[in-house]
């Protein structure tokens, strides 16, 4: 890509509203994890540089470090986060600042009390405020002005349940919201009088485009979450070997000649999973 290209995008991200950036400044990157969490060292060899737009930069020392542990998730800074230090600076009550400890460092927000003792507050309630005042070797290194966001990943099956829900809508058929499902769950409950009795009610989810055809664990925990107090509850290994035959299909294909129970058990599978079709349908609409 040359620079014309690359003007060319910039324009049009900055059409559509985007604030793009060309990162043409080198920072050092120190190849140490600073904690979110218990202080610990941060000193070692500079092993590289980060890439930053030049108007995101001062004129202090500054800095890059990668972010570990829990402690600030409430701020927005999780494991795997690159943060940019500016050092030389006064912190303010709210600042987020990189400090050392006794030779171990740490990032955390620095806030000072009613009697003007310095804090470092953490921005997760499982961790405690560190007070500062009684300490002999503390040192603020910097405050932390940008981050570099490590890009989330989405579970494969939460998309496909957004799929699913958004074909249903382009069709035009009604949604079945998962409130609706837990109620439909409630009432068939009763019926149940084992565990693997649950896989006509996951047939009919799977059927009525709630759940896909393997969602084995998600229903496992639906159900255990709706009705956790019921006797028997489903195992995601026993749902999956109960879908052969004709079991494997839509339940108004199921066939008693064909299926993995024979007899009084499937009809009792059948009449669980059609009154389960039955009540998804009522609220349908």
């Amino acid at each position: 890509m040359d620079e014309s290209e690359l003007r060319a995008i910039f324009e049009q991200l900055k059409a559509e509203g985007w604030q793009p950036r060309l990162c043409d400044t080198d920072l050092p990157f120190y190849d140490r994890y600073v904690p979110c969490g218990d202080p610990t060292m941060v000193y070692g060899d500079e092993s590289e540089s980060i890439s930053w737009p030049r108007d995101l930069l001062s004129m202090h020392p500054e800095f890059t470090v990668t972010c570990k542990g829990e402690s600030m998730i409430d701020a927005g800074l999780a494991s795997g986060d690159v943060v940019k230090v500016v050092c030389d600076m006064v912190p303010q009550d709210g600042d987020i600042v990189l400090a050392c400890i006794d030779g171990e460092s740490t990032i955390k927000v620095y806030c000072e009390d009613e009697e003007g003792s310095p804090w470092l507050v953490p921005q997760n309630k499982a961790y405690k405020p560190i007070l500062l005042k009684g300490k002999t070797n503390v040192r603020i290194i910097g405050l932390v002005q940008e981050v570099i966001k490590r890009a989330p990943r989405v579970a494969y099956r939460e998309c496909m349940n957004i799929i699913r829900k958004a074909k249903q809508e382009l069709m035009g058929q009604p949604v079945i919201t998962p409130e609706m499902a837990k109620w439909a769950i409630v009432q068939i409950a009763p019926m149940v009088k084992n565990g693997r009795q649950w896989y006509a009610v996951f047939r009919a989810l799977v059927d009525k485009k709630v759940l896909g055809k393997s969602d084995y664990e998600e229903f496992c925990l639906l159900v255990e979450r709706t009705v956790p107090e019921h006797e028997h509850l489903p195992a995601a290994d026993q749902m999956q070997r109960l879908a052969v035959q004709s079991f494997a299909k839509p339940i108004v294909l199921w066939d008693k000649n064909d299926a993995p129970v024979k007899g009084k058990p499937f009809e009792d599978y059948k009449r669980i999973g059609e009154k389960m079709i039955e009540l998804l349908s009522e609220v349908e609409g």
